[in-house]
């Protein structure tokens, strides 16, 4: 060990000290965490096969590190209980007190992740940025044979292709069809496949007594493609795909409404959705608008995506456990549709109930000069889903003409929806051009107009999108002077709209109100890095991310960067 030295920077240890050891694969010897982080770039793809090869043998002799749960194993109380609740169905209710940070799900080996009943699926702009088994993403796709020159599936290593079962099946099947199946159909494939998951799915809830037609000519196209896809595998489900449609649909419409309703949108700790699954034991957990748990997914290496479902508020014994099932920082108006369309059913919790606080997260501005009065809501809003036209009154001044700021948040929204799934595709190589910083700064400047900048969701959902760009686009920027512009430029927009970007997204459970912070404060850092505020505001954010996420998460793990860079300021 004496005549080891640092991989980072080739020197001896200091006097009396040491060099620490990769505690991954334990070939690469370091001073301390900052040599460790400056040369994990050149060193990761070497340190996993190591480790992959380490892990292969140990199996090979009978020998894990992670013993598999047995039946005689102990297990701890059951901390909730399914119920049947009047109006709600099947309801998880907590047996006794559930303190924040707690992981109420019972699971096989006790430590809260929800495995899924077949394996997700990645949304189809992710299927060439991540991994088909693991959904990490893949860094640098020339280290490591790629599944197929046909991009159905793809992997971010060896182990994660020799682990996916499907990738080969599928893909020969792919290729024989004009377009590979959706994702949709890919999920409803592997479910059916799956004798013992098949099971499960049945027992979970379904509603089509609501269904639209054009909905039901949506499940009829999807189920078709999933029997077309089974049969070009051969597999023997296509004939159970087949028995759904024919003689009568209605076991078709059922099983996609179970996919619908039971269904989770796998998303990473930066809360960009990048897939979907589903885990039969958090189904049962019913929706709030202001929720007292919250569903994370831990991605990790060789390891498909886990559910774990954690406390955010305390729990008293005998209250439902409930989770957020859409957006809740949007207006009322666009919660209920989706909840509508995804769920079939109308929440009624007292935050849907409050109408002061939803004209205020609508936060028209009146066009009345000098009016500083609160526009408000005077004709009611949606029922069974179905969209009215809204009328809006100034409270101090009675103006009515608000149809042109109504029309200017419709249109931004759809805007702002593309533009986020542009930003969220890892593929994309274009997102963080500055043609789409421009554009979106445009969008917050004309909402600035129409709303309020102390409680509208618009703006500050505007002002997200603009500072994401900003904080990402930094990395493409060689010029010092523009970094810096850009970064004066997405603070003055989140100085403006931190109001109303605290009033929609400052409630307990939400994440990305941490990830705002965390933004917030590398920016500030980098425009100063003595600004200890802000160095407190990234010690904050990533110490409420850690009771959510592993400490190998790559958020987290950025976090740690910037704060080891900073510390030495």
């Amino acid at each position: 060990m004496s005549n080891v030295k640092c991989d980072a920077c080739g020197l001896p240890p200091l006097p009396n000290k040491r060099l620490l050891e990769c505690t991954r694969c334990k070939q690469a010897y370091y001073h301390d965490r900052r040599c460790q982080q400056n040369h994990y770039p050149k060193h990761k793809a070497t340190c996993r096969r190591i480790a992959a090869a380490a892990a292969a043998a140990a199996k090979e002799a009978g020998t894990t590190s992670h013993p598999t749960p047995t039946a005689d194993a102990p297990t701890r109380k059951s901390l909730v209980e399914c119920r049947s609740i009047d109006g709600k169905g099947r309801s998880l209710i907590a047996t006794s007190p559930l303190a924040i940070g707690c992981h109420p799900l019972p699971t096989t080996t006790n430590d809260g992740l929800c495995e899924p009943i077949a394996h997700p699926v990645l949304i189809e702009s992710m299927r060439t940025s991540r991994c088909a088994f693991c959904f990490q993403l893949i860094h640098n796709s020339s280290v490591y044979t790629l599944s197929s020159a046909y991009t159905f599936h793809r992997h971010c290593s060896p182990q994660c292709q020799s682990l996916d079962k499907n990738w080969m099946v599928e893909t020969n099947a792919a290729q024989k069809l004009p377009s590979p199946p959706s994702p949709t159909a890919l999920s409803c494939s592997r479910i059916l496949r799956n004798t013992i998951s098949s099971k499960e799915y049945n027992e979970l809830c379904w509603n089509i007594d609501v269904l639209s037609q054009e909905e039901k000519e949506v499940y009829k196209s999807v189920m078709m493609q999933c029997h077309l896809f089974l049969r070009a595998m051969g597999d023997s489900a296509a004939l159970v795909a087949h028995d759904l449609l024919h003689p009568d649909p209605i076991p078709a419409y059922q099983f996609m409404s179970r996919l619908s309703m039971n269904g989770f949108t796998i998303s990473t700790s930066e809360q960009l959705p990048i897939g979907h699954g589903i885990y039969c034991g958090a189904s049962m957990i019913n929706h709030s608008c202001r929720p007292n748990a919250v569903p994370t997914f831990w991605l990790r290496d060789c390891t498909p995506p886990m559910l774990q479902v954690t406390v955010c508020q305390s729990v008293s014994a005998e209250e439902e456990v409930t989770i957020a099932c859409c957006d809740v920082s949007t207006p009322m108006r666009v919660r209920s549709g989706s909840l509508w369309t995804n769920y079939k059913f109308i929440c009624d919790c007292p935050l849907c109930q409050d109408t002061d606080r939803d004209d205020d997260v609508v936060g028209l501005k009146c066009t009345t000069e000098r009016c500083r009065g609160r526009v408000r809501c005077a004709s009611p809003g949606e029922e069974e889903g179905e969209k009215q036209k809204l009328l809006y009154q100034c409270n101090s001044c009675g103006n009515t003409s608000f149809d042109c700021a109504l029309q200017v948040q419709a249109e931004t929204m759809e805007q702002m929806k593309r533009m986020d799934s542009v930003l969220s595709n890892d593929s994309d190589s274009q997102r963080f051009h500055k043609r789409v910083g421009k554009e979106a700064r445009q969008i917050y400047d004309l909402l600035k107009r129409h709303c309020r900048l102390q409680t509208s969701y618009f703006p500050a959902w505007s002002a997200d999108l603009f500072v994401y760009w900003c904080a990402n686009a930094l990395k493409s920027c060689i010029n010092e002077q523009e970094q810096l512009g850009m970064c004066h430029e997405a603070l003055v927009v989140i100085n403006e709209c931190r109001p109303a970007t605290r009033f929609c997204n400052a409630y307990p459970g939400n994440l990305s109100w941490h990830i705002k912070q965390g933004m917030e404060a590398k920016l500030r850092l980098f425009v100063n890095p003595m600004d200890m505020e802000a160095f407190g505001m990234l010690r904050n954010a990533r110490r409420e991310l850690l009771v959510y996420y592993p400490s190998s998460d790559c958020t987290l793990m950025s976090l740690d960067e910037s704060l080891a860079a900073y510390s030495f300021s």
